[in-house]
């Protein structure tokens, strides 16, 4: 079979669903696609920390991520729930159910990848960890930091030679939003950085 021909099957496929069906497809193909690269960038080192896992400082576990919710967690759930509805929708069940099973199917998505990504964390972490050496370098907003020293935000920044997704605050009295340099000025806390604009 060559590729014209799959393109006509899949097109063919996708004409005969309804507009419902279409969209829970939609939904759950983008998150799945997003979820793959995710993965790749991870393997291939581009994302080896990931917000909502824990890191060993001096021996003791610190959670320094937002915990269940994360950019991974998100899509995943917009994965099983897109993908979800759409084959509940496929069972012949109606439009509330396939909403309330993908629903469903998209939280337990999203705690499996939460603790998918804790999983391989724990495994790859050496414990020796010195976030203190990040001081005075440079990284990025990753999730909005509030002002006032508020938590919640978060930045990406090589850490020995990890690209890392930490907890970070600010303060400043206005929020710095997500794809702002930052420069490390200090740790606010053990495990959160206090950044200032560069």
């Amino acid at each position: 079979m060559n590729t014209a021909s799959i393109f006509n099957n899949l097109s063919t496929w996708w004409e005969t669903q309804n507009w419902d069906a279409q969209l829970f497809y939609a939904i759950g193909g983008v998150a799945l696609f997003v979820v793959c690269i995710q993965a790749l960038m991870t393997l291939f080192g581009a994302g080896e920390m990931p917000a909502d896992t824990d890191i060993e400082i001096g021996g003791t576990d610190h959670d320094i991520g937002l915990g269940l919710i994360s950019v991974r967690t998100v899509t995943a759930f917009f994965m099983g729930f897109g993908l979800g509805g759409a084959v509940i929708l496929d069972s012949g069940k109606t439009l509330p159910w396939a909403l309330f099973g993908g629903f469903v199917i998209g939280v337990i998505f999203m705690v499996i990848i939460f603790f998918i990504m804790k999983l391989l964390y724990s495994l790859r972490a050496s414990g020796t960890l010195n976030l203190n050496s990040a001081v005075g370098t440079t990284g990025t907003v990753y999730v909005t930091i509030p002002p006032k020293g508020q938590a919640g935000g978060q930045i990406e920044i090589m850490i020995q030679g990890r690209l890392m997704t930490v907890p970070a605050s600010s303060d400043l009295d206005e929020k710095i939003a997500p794809g702002t340099p930052v420069r490390i000025a200090g740790m606010a806390t053990s495990t959160v950085f206090r950044v200032e604009k560069i």
